[in-house]
Formats: structure tokens, C-alpha cells, sequence
């Protein structure tokens, strides 16, 4: 049955998540959110501070560190998707100003509003807020970018300086971006940013949702059973839970408790010791019987502390018959429960950008719920029930394996016997 499975999931569905995952607009999009990681990680530093500042209230407000570095993703993210797609396709020359283009574009979107001295906008516009809208218009000027890219003003014998023939190449992409941004701001009166959060509802409401949140560890671990890291799925889950993040920190500064369940850190309550919350597993393999799960437990305890557990995965998890079912179990269970822990209030909703992933996970839940120590709590108990789920199954993997390397020990004293018999 087991092998069935594994057959279909290799024919069908593998071949759909390499299609997906090699598209070239999918790696420009996906590229844009590993970009943005280092400044979201800066962010966790004020997110510290913070804590600390509530027993020493001396202390200085580094908030700004935060406000100009997470808070301004959308802005980043909207330069680098068509700055990366020149990129690619080999036209660094233009790269830069396609980059320009799509930060101009984006903050025309943005509707600015005339006040007394100035203009007014919302800050969270620029930031995780915005994330949604960044990437459709990046991912406009992109392909306006891409389409004129093979046309050029000047012939390739030109005497005109390549910096100059590089400005008139431009302005042509560059008009009908912002063109269209224009268009949809001042004659139609759209307001972009909210038309595209209309058409995201549905998505990022489900995902918000108990059953999203089962569906999605639930596909996030099924295919990294079948060797298809969790990481592909990045993309999409890291634009829903980091502006829904923004937006619980928005609602707690305001005075008001944050409310999307689903945020950046909710893997922190079912991944931990990593994605399938294997540490349990680790664990049990120090005092494994068999040779090759007592060494992978050595080997791999250390680093799934911190969360990295791809040599564990694909060691022993990955493949593996015995593994399936905890894996599946795992995937509904843990973050069905972490849900219902929050919903009922039990603890504190992530709104702290407290992004460490390599972070133990009990320190990640006590920092992104601002230091409610019930957090910490909801990861001792999901501990304990992923190593109530594993153990059984790995005893059986365990006992399997013992078996194996018993079988390869007696084929090797039996061929070492024949050796010694054939030259006696």
C-alpha cells in the first residue's frame, strides 16, 4: 500500500510541485522573499529590546530599527522582483532602473493624500501591509520590463555611449508602468492596495482558518515525507503570516489583541526541532538499538535544537513506511491543537517579529507573544505529544532496522567464512 502511494505522489504530484516550483515568475517571487529575510531578522532585535525596556524603562525606544527595516519589505520586495528578472534574463543594464520603476509604480499605488505641509500616507503601506501588492506590481513592471527587453532604439554598431542607449531603452518600459499605475489611481479611482487584499481574501481568510492551518502543515509535511522540502511552499505561506503578523502588531499597538491566529512564528508550536517537530525522534534515537538510528541521533540532537533537521528528514524520516503515520498525525494534530490553544485564549497570538528561525522554540514563543510565558508552556505539551506519537513508530523502525543490520552481519560473517574455507 505504502509503495502505491509513494508511486502516485512521484508520478502525479511531484512532477506538478517541480513544474510549479521551476516557473521562472515562481523563483523571481520566491527569490524577493529570501531577499527580505536578513532585514526581517534585524527586526527582532528592537522586538528584544523592547522586553527589556519593561524592566528598565531607561532604556532608549529603538523602535525605528524596526519601522525601517521590516516595515519597509513591501517597498524592497517591489525592487527586487523586476530588478531580478533583468537579472536573469540577462540584461543587467536595465536591471536597476526596472527596479527604480517598480518602487515608483508602488508608491504611486500608494495614493498619496494632500494635508496642510504635505502629504500623508500610511506607513503600513510600505512594510509587510503592503507585501501582497508589492509583489502584483513587481511583478507588473516585471513583465512589462521582460517584453520590451529585446527591443532597443539604437543598433548594436552605434556610436552612442551603452549608458546613454541605456536611458532611451528605459523610458519606454518605464512610461507604460507607471502609466498604468496612474491609471488605476487618479482616472479610475481604485484604491490598489485595497482591490488586491478583495482579491487575497479568500486565500489568506482560509488560511486563517483551523482547517487551513491543518491543510497547510498537512501538505508541508506529506511532501517532505515524500522529499519534497517544506521550503517550496515558502512563498506563499511567508507573504500571508508576515502580514499578518504586521497587522496583529498594528492591533496591539493600538490597544486592541491581535487576532490572526495563522502569523509568522505559528510553525514555532508544530515544527519544532524543525518541520514534523521531529527533537522527540531525536532523542529517542541516542538510546536506538540499532546502529545507524543510535549515530543519527548523535549526529543530528544538536542541530534540531536549533531547528535543522534535514539530515534527521531525510536519514530517517523520508521514505521511511514506519514514518508516515506519525508524520501524518503530527501534521494535524499539533497545529490543530496550537488553534484551538489560541483560540480559546490560552495564550498570546504572535505579534512580535521575532524572526530567529534557528532560535530554540520555546525562546521564539515567548519573545513573538511579547513574553507570555503560556506559550512556552503550549510547547512543552505539543513536546510531549509528538513524542507520544513518534515513539511507538520508531520502535518499530527501530526493531526493523536492528534486524537489517543483524541480516548484513550475518552475510558478512558467512561470505568472511567462505573466504576462509575456500583458501584452506
Amino acid at each position: 500500500m505504502m509503495e502505491k502511494i509513494q508511486a502516485w505522489i512521484e508520478k502525479h504530484l511531484v512532477p506538478v510541485i517541480n513544474k510549479i516550483t521551476s516557473n521562472f515568475w515562481f523563483g523571481i517571487v520566491a527569490d524577493a522573499v529570501l531577499f527580505i529575510v536578513p532585514f526581517s531578522m534585524v527586526s527582532a532585535i528592537p522586538s528584544l529590546w523592547a522586553i527589556l525596556r519593561r524592566f528598565v524603562p531607561v532604556l532608549p525606544d529603538i523602535s525605528p530599527l524596526s519601522t525601517f527595516s521590516f516595515g519597509l519589505i513591501g517597498l524592497f520586495v517591489v525592487f527586487v522582483i523586476p530588478y531580478n528578472c533583468l537579472q536573469k534574463i540577462e540584461k543587467k543594464d536595465r536591471s536597476m532602473i526596472a527596479g527604480f520603476t517598480g518602487i515608483g509604480a508602488y508608491m504611486m499605488c500608494m495614493n498619496f493624500q494632500t494635508v496642510d505641509g504635505g502629504s500623508l500616507v500610511s506607513m503600513n503601506k510600505f512594510g509587510a501591509g503592503g507585501m501582497f501588492t508589492a509583489m502584483v506590481v513587481g511583478l507588473m513592471v516585471a513583465v512589462i520590463y521582460k517584453l520590451l527587453a529585446k527591443y532597443s532604439f539604437f543598433g548594436e554598431d552605434s556610436v552612442i555611449p551603452d549608458f546613454v542607449k541605456n536611458w532611451f531603452d528605459n523610458i519606454a518600459a518605464i512610461l507604460i508602468s507607471l502609466t498604468i499605475a496612474y491609471l488605476f489611481t487618479y482616472i479610475a479611482k481604485i484604491d490598489v492596495f485595497a482591490m488586491v487584499q478583495i482579491l487575497m481574501k479568500p486565500v489568506t481568510s482560509f488560511a486563517q482558518s483551523a482547517p487551513g492551518v491543518i491543510m497547510i502543515v498537512f501538505l508541508q509535511n506529506v511532501f517532505y515525507f515524500f522529499g519534497v522540502s517544506g521550503w517550496v511552499f515558502t512563498p506563499v505561506t511567508r507573504s500571508i503570516t508576515q502580514a499578518a503578523i504586521a497587522e496583529n502588531a498594528e492591533l496591539v499597538a493600538a490597544g486592541l489583541a491581535p487576532k490572526n491566529i495563522y502569523a509568522y512564528g505559528f510553525s514555532r508550536y508544530h515544527h519544532i526541532g524543525g518541520q514534523g517537530a521531529t527533537l522527540p525522534l531525536a532523542l529517542f534515537m541516542l538510546r536506538a538499538k540499532s546502529k545507524k538510528f543510535r549515530l543519527l541521533g548523535k549526529a543530528t540532537l544538536v542541530p534540531s535544537i536549533f531547528n535543522i533537521n534535514e539530515p534527521l528528514q531525510y536519514g530517517a524520516v523520508v521514505g521511511n513506511p514506519f514514518m508516515l503515520i506519525p508524520t501524518v498525525l503530527i501534521a494535524i494534530i499539533l497545529p490543530g491543537f496550537s488553534y484551538l490553544w489560541f483560540a480559546m485564549g490560552w495564550g498570546t497570538i504572535n505579534y512580535v517579529n521575532f524572526d530567529m528561525n534557528f532560535a530554540p522554540n520555546a525562546v521564539s514563543a515567548f519573545f513573538m507573544s511579547g513574553g507570555d510565558w503560556r506559550n512556552v508552556l503550549l510547547i512543552c505539551i505539543n513536546f510531549v505529544l509528538a513524542a507520544l506519537i513518534w515513539y511507538p513508530f520508531f520502535k518499530a523502525a527501530d526493531k526493523a532496522e536492528c534486524k537489517k543490520e543483524a541480516e548484513r552481519e550475518a552475510a558478512k560473517a558467512a561470505k568472511k567464512a567462505a573466504k576462509a574455507a575456500a583458501k584452506a
